[in-house]
């Protein structure tokens, strides 16, 4: 499991039911349970913002298959 955004952060402050569902273990943009992350990358943006995989991906775009970009450059 990622470490949760840090509490403290104003933006906390300024939408207190986004901090009730990070100590919930919920996503703060959808609501839904955090769920597993694919990367570290994604687990970091989590401690960040707080956002699961899903909504992640749908503001981000999924990330790319690494395999696949160095394919590209073979």
């Amino acid at each position: 499991m990622p470490l949760p955004p840090d509490l403290n952060k104003p933006v906390f402050a300024l939408f207190p039911e986004r901090a009730d569902r990070v100590i919930r273990s919920q996503c703060v943009t959808c609501s839904e349970p955090i769920g597993e992350f694919k990367s570290a990358i994604s687990k970091k943006e989590y401690s960040i913002s707080g956002m699961c995989q899903t909504c992640q991906d749908s503001i981000f775009g999924a990330e790319p298959d690494w395999d696949d970009v160095e394919e590209m450059f073979e």
